[in-house]
């Protein structure tokens, strides 16, 4: 039953451009199997976003955008998904500076001890599709794919796909 710090991480698609736009973020401490730990964030991923502190992609992401030629703070969507883009970086780094330090009573008097995100977290990532008007779902069971597709559909035609 290790206690440890453990993450969920959104990446925010706008699904009229079709790209990641933002990242969200957030650290919670828990205790139980990784099984349980990874439960209790899959679960947290569907609503905590709306709590979490939003970032800006930064600016090393650069996109060619259609009519519109390269424009920088922006990511395909398969980023997210590949580990050597490291489009969560600066979000785990913000995320460390943030976490206030917990109080130790061992020895004379309390001091402050820094905490600090383990080097390969346990952490859930996740996606948020905001469609034209600013609405925002996390996408995490199957419905939830099928009503991005819908969206996808909607928006861009079926031809899109």
């Amino acid at each position: 039953m290790n206690e440890e710090l453990i993450v969920n991480l959104w990446a925010i698609f706008d699904g009229s451009t079709g790209f990641i736009y933002g990242l969200a973020g957030k650290v919670y401490k828990a205790s139980g199997t990784e099984s349980q730990k990874l439960d209790i964030l899959k679960s947290l991923a569907a609503t905590d976003y709306a709590t979490a502190k939003r970032y800006k992609l930064p600016d090393r992401f650069v996109v060619d955008h259609i009519g519109v030629g390269s424009v920088s703070g922006l990511a395909p969507l398969d980023a997210v998904f590949m580990p050597s883009a490291g489009l969560f970086e600066s979000i785990f780094q913000n995320l460390e500076q943030e976490l206030p330090p917990m109080p130790s009573f061992s020895g004379e008097g309390c001091t402050q001890i820094r905490q600090v995100i383990p080097q390969d977290p346990l952490c859930v990532t996740t996606v948020l599709y905001e469609d034209e008007v600013g609405n925002i779902r996390a996408i995490i069971s199957d419905e939830d794919r099928e009503w991005v597709m819908q969206q996808e559909d909607r928006i861009h035609g079926s031809d899109a796909r």
